[in-house]
């Protein structure tokens, strides 16, 4: 395999390339390939950070929705005399069972 080694810099970015190298004491060849691969992890961080924040973000508007519908359930129910959800039978084995069918602890 070939490699091209020619690379071609402006004058702000070799002085900012040989200030690196300076700084940690490494060649400039060395300097290149360390920032280079610094650049190149970046960007997969990057993508993956990008990925993560949409996932977020549709993750809280869903979240939203469910508020909005629960709001929405408790208001049409209109409920009078309140009972205590800890209390519930059906409640409980309603929980159970979405415990045991979603849930992996």
């Amino acid at each position: 395999m070939t490699i091209d080694k020619h690379i071609y810099f402006s004058n702000e970015e070799y002085a900012r390339i040989k200030d690196y190298a300076s700084k940690n004491n490494i060649s400039f060849s060395k300097a290149v390939c360390d920032l280079s691969i610094s650049a190149l992890n970046g960007n997969d961080i990057l993508d993956r950070i990008n990925k993560l924040d949409k996932s977020v973000e549709y993750i809280i508007k869903k979240q939203k929705v469910i508020h909005l519908l629960e709001e929405q359930i408790y208001s049409d129910m209109d409920f009078e005399n309140l009972s205590d959800p800890k209390k519930s039978k059906p409640l409980r084995e309603f929980n159970k069972r979405i415990r045991n069918n979603f849930i992996n602890d």
